[in-house]
């Protein structure tokens, strides 16, 4: 099953890659800017795109913002600067953790439970996961530390004293701890954009476009989205033909927004990408449910799960509603 769906979404790289570097250049021109801005984390798609600008504009026109804070993965950091340095583009490494502070966003979670991840899985009681993949719902998705990619299952957590619950079961709080933080990050990009004159390019992939698995003025606020025709299971096959670091192609796409190694996407979306990816593929071919699910050789239900998705995604692109006046 793996090796069709891989084979359903091959592409010719080559010609791919020369597509969407002439892209960008033409971008580049037309909006009549000096180069581009990329926020850089270390991930899949930040990396690829980085990657092809600089391919099509060469380093000295290609500038990176690495965004930290708090809660940030320490290794994506480190492969953010690893690529930033092996590209030879110039880059700044801005600290947003301060402001993240100063508005309360770690008061949800605060320091104490968060250096634990152990503590943090523990802690959180009664955590009803609400899909941000169905639903863009907004609770903190928290699983047994024994998943094995099977379903997930859903328990309460142990209950000793040395440090209070903290109860997420409208699912609020959990959007409240991350929506903040991308939105910064977007208006930090747009801000060294207007003083540099650059392109702000963003890293939003097709797979994320079509399950509006994106924050609309945060990671998805761009310019330009050059791999945004791309899903994530032929974004990784880019980035083998462009000869990313091994440790980058092969790391799990997460919003490293908490827990960025534990808390991936496709724990979030309770499926593997190359499964998603083939869906969405026979869904623009107009294949039926039915359809779909014999030739891909999963439940009609994960079918359905998708198109859903897919639904809601089209109807959250509409945004704003206007009055019909």
């Amino acid at each position: 099953m793996k090796t069709s769906m891989y084979e359903m979404l091959e592409l010719d790289y080559e010609l791919v890659s020369e597509k969407i570097e002439e892209f960008i250049r033409n971008s580049v021109k037309s909006f009549k800017k000096d180069g581009v801005i990329i926020g850089l984390s270390g991930g899949i798609d930040s990396s690829t795109t980085t990657t092809l600008c600089v391919r099509a504009l060469g380093p000295d026109r290609v500038f990176g913002l690495l965004m930290p804070e708090r809660d940030s993965e320490p290794q994506n950091f480190k492969d953010a600067k690893q690529l930033a340095t092996e590209l030879k583009i110039e880059y700044e490494v801005l600290d947003i953790t301060p402001i993240l502070r100063k508005m309360g966003i770690y008061d949800i979670l605060p320091d104490r439970i968060m250096k634990d991840k152990k503590l943090f899985m523990k802690k959180l009681e009664e955590a009803v996961r609400v899909s941000v993949f169905e639903n863009k719902a907004v609770d903190i998705p928290i699983v047994d530390s024994n998943y094995s990619g099977g379903d997930y299952s859903w328990s309460l957590r142990d209950k000793s004293p040395e440090v209070e619950p903290i109860n997420v079961k409208d699912g609020r709080r959990g959007y409240c701890f991350t929506f903040p933080k991308v939105r910064l990050r977007s208006i930090m990009l747009y801000y060294y954009a207007c003083l540099k004159n650059l392109l702000v390019t963003g890293t939003l992939c097709k797979s994320e476009y079509a399950t509006s698995m994106y924050e609309e003025h945060g990671d998805g606020a761009c310019e330009i989205a050059p791999l945004r025709n791309l899903y994530k299971t032929q974004v990784r096959q880019l980035a083998q033909y462009l000869k990313l670091p091994k440790n980058i192609i092969t790391k799990p796409s997460s919003p490293d927004l908490i827990l960025g190694s534990v808390i991936t996407d496709e724990l979030i979306i309770r499926m593997k990408y190359e499964i998603m990816d083939a869906i969405l593929y026979c869904l623009e071919q107009g294949m039926k449910t039915s359809e779909i699910a014999e030739k891909l050789s999963v439940d009609e239900a994960a079918v359905k799960k998708v198109e859903r998705t897919v639904a809601y995604a089209n109807m959250r692109r509409e945004l704003p509603y206007a009055a019909p006046i």
